[in-house]
């Protein structure tokens, strides 16, 4: 279809004849190698519930043999090089661009410094993660240099170690928040409005077939060599155990990596890590965040810890090849996808070791299913600066895992505050400004070059 974010036909030849998988865990993220039927959306939501058995396709039609295949997919079609050698997804809107007023964007000096510095034409916006302590001076975040919850930061970072971060957005998705007049929030509010109080991406629903994504949000969370002390990665990185690029006159190594789609209607969460001691030293410590998990991309059907070595599966292996990605991508490995709150009784976990740990979760209460759902804005103006009042954690006394709810846990009784605007998981949108009064001019797009 038109306009829409198709999955490789190498990957779906190989996803075709893969074998379908075990049940997963019950305390991980992922919660089962075919897609549940949805639980009721809340009213809140006013979406429609999607009776997958009721679908006159059979579930590999619609997402081939597990989550973790239609993650992987979703993975080689952002990561897959375009004819200038740079990723699909460095093409796609950057949240910066949807609105530059949105809180965190690069100022219009900081951005013409970058376009100064980078010096190639390949001017990028890096900005921080707004979850994350800012770095004094900088518009990208502090990395951790002291433990989170007993666990320690990579033992080799220098004092003023840092890490930035873009999110890009389908154009499709994009063309959606745009012409929808959701990038204020007060925009938000009105179309919410008129909806139920509820804003809801193209997605799941209104698709005719399920690998047809409208909504896909990628965030990639980038470290440069100057955070560590005697790197041993650089541009490029002649291991191939990281993916590195020269950005805007820095190198920089991909450490984290979200990817979000609008597969079903609480969304596809999916995180993946490079398998690196120096970057992310904590990846798959159960006790942290998860064991990893990912039966398709691996040749491991069950979770695995900190100390263990999962192999690639041949099937990750052979689309990989086909999608030509970079041979560093073979040292990426996913962590773990999420659909549900809850599985066996147990909440899912899902976290990434990089992105969470620096943003400071603790131990064990990573959940982005959870986390996101809180997404709503509850009409008030927040302060000059600031997201909207309740960005990026639960409300006082709510969950950080499992169901999004105080007390009647199936029901999901978000929002807290009456009459709010859900924001259909997404916290990009709570980091739109109030409204456009004085919005400065879109200019390049940059970030600065940091310095040690």
């Amino acid at each position: 279809m038109k306009n829409r974010i198709r999955i490789s036909a190498a990957l779906l030849s190989f996803a075709a004849v893969a074998t379908c998988f075990g049940v997963y865990s019950k305390d991980r993220a992922e919660a089962a190698t075919g897609p549940e039927e949805p639980q009721k959306s809340t009213a809140a939501y006013q979406q429609p519930a999607v009776n997958i058995s009721a679908q006159p396709a059979s579930e590999d039609a619609f997402y081939g043999p597990s989550f973790a295949s239609l993650a992987w997919g979703l993975f080689l079609e952002a990561m897959a090089p375009t004819t200038n050698s740079s990723l699909t997804v460095e093409a796609w809107p950057e949240q910066c661009q949807l609105n530059p007023n949105a809180i965190g964007c690069p100022s219009a000096a900081i951005m013409a410094a970058a376009a100064k510095a980078g010096g190639n034409g390949n001017v990028r916006i890096l900005h921080g993660s707004p979850a994350a302590e800012k770095m004094a001076g900088r518009d990208c975040s502090a990395m951790k240099t002291t433990a989170v919850g007993g666990y320690p930061p990579p033992s080799n970072l220098t004092r003023k170690a840092m890490f930035c971060e873009e999110v890009h957005v389908t154009p499709p998705e994009a063309s959606f928040l745009k012409r929808s007049g959701l990038t204020t929030l007060i925009g938000q509010q009105t179309y919410g409005n008129t909806r139920g109080m509820a804003i809801n991406f193209p997605g799941t629903g209104m698709n005719e077939i399920r690998r047809d994504l409208d909504s896909v949000e990628v965030k990639l969370d980038w470290a440069p060599a100057t955070s560590f002390s005697n790197p041993t990665f650089a541009c490029p990185d002649p291991t191939n155990h990281l993916y590195t690029e020269t950005i805007n006159g820095t190198c920089y190594a991909l450490v984290g990596i979200h990817i979000t789609s609008k597969s079903m209607i609480r969304w596809l969460w999916a995180t993946f890590e490079p398998n690196s001691d120096i970057t992310n030293p904590n990846r798959c410590d159960p006790k942290l965040y998860g064991a990893c998990l990912d039966s398709w991309g691996t040749t491991s059907s069950q979770p695995y810890g900190k100390e263990q070595t999962a192999q690639q599966s041949p099937e990750l292996h052979q689309a990989m090849a086909a999608a030509r990605l970079n041979p560093a991508f073979n040292n990426y490995f996913l962590t773990g996808v999420q659909t549900e709150f809850v599985s066996g009784g147990k909440p899912t976990l899902l976290g990434n070791s990089f992105v969470e740990f620096n943003q400071g979760v603790p131990p064990g209460k990573s959940s982005c299913i959870t986390c996101h759902q809180y997404a709503a804005f509850d009409d008030k103006r927040p302060a000059p600066g600031a997201p909207e009042d309740n960005f990026g954690r639960p409300p006082h006394g709510w969950p950080d895992i499992g169901y999004a709810c105080n007390q009647n846990q199936n029901g999901n009784c978000t929002p807290v505050v009456p009459n709010s605007t859900t924001q259909d998981f997404s916290w990009m949108l709570g980091l739109m400004p109030y409204d456009d009064a004085g919005a400065k001019a879109p200019t390049d797009q940059s970030q600065s070059t940091p310095k040690d």
